[in-house]
């Protein structure tokens, strides 16, 4: 009789277990404070217990009984948060798996590592146009695309691609898609213009620069905090 008794207290617990769901993100960041809930009914306002996993290194701000908690995350990785809850259906419990990353690996996840985050259009001479990445590397791929007010397209995959244009068929828009080797991954830059950007004016006259490319003229296209670490 124990043996039954005991069994189907287990089956209760069980069950009792799924019967709340702890609300707030997956994710959160290194030092990031975020805000968790619990949406199952208490007998009172303090029938909550909270309890993080302490080898995450999770700090909860507020009231531990209360509904609502604050968690912050000293160190990436893995862990867990877990409420018991008095209920007028008895006692309820609930967890959640939370993943802690570094701020500054998410940014370079987004970018997939690529720091060139614009590009110059250069006149190499009256009917052609050069544009110029922003960081000098060899160590991605490169894929441009040029629109036409005409409708026609054309594609380099040269990293300082030349193209032709005239002020009656004139480039409306420019793409560049950089592929990182390792890992496979990419992103996207474009630029739009108006016809009026490529006629020089009073107001916009030298505004698109007039150079020859040389080598070693990249570092005047480059971001600055590039040039003191050299070139790839």
């Amino acid at each position: 009789m124990k043996k039954y008794l005991t069994l189907a207290a287990g089956f209760l617990a069980t069950i009792s277990f799924g019967q709340c769901t702890i609300v707030g993100s997956s994710t959160i960041k290194i030092n990031e404070t975020a805000p968790f809930s619990v949406n199952a009914k208490a007998q009172c306002e303090e029938c909550y217990s909270w309890k993080p996993s302490p080898d995450q290194n999770f700090t909860v701000d507020g009231n531990t009984k209360s509904n609502v908690i604050n968690v912050k995350a000293a160190n990436p990785g893995q862990g867990t948060i877990s409420v018991s809850i008095l209920s007028d259906k008895g006692l309820l419990q609930c967890e959640k798996t939370i993943d802690v990353f570094d701020a500054k690996q998410d940014l370079t996840d987004k970018n997939c590592g690529v720091f060139i985050d614009d590009f110059k259009e250069v006149k190499v001479t009256e009917s052609v146009i050069s544009f110029f990445p922003n960081e000098n590397s060899n160590d991605y791929l490169y894929k441009w695309a040029v629109s036409y007010i005409n409708g026609d397209t054309q594609e380099s995959t040269e990293k300082i691609p030349q193209f032709f244009f005239s002020d009656i068929n004139y480039i409306t828009s420019v793409k560049l898609k950089i592929t990182t080797k390792t890992p496979l991954c990419s992103v996207t830059l474009s630029k739009k213009f108006e016809q009026s950007y490529w006629k020089p004016t009073s107001a916009n006259f030298g505004s698109i620069e007039q150079k020859a490319y040389s080598q070693g003229s990249y570092s005047d296209y480059v971001k600055k905090d590039n040039i003191n670490n050299g070139q790839k």
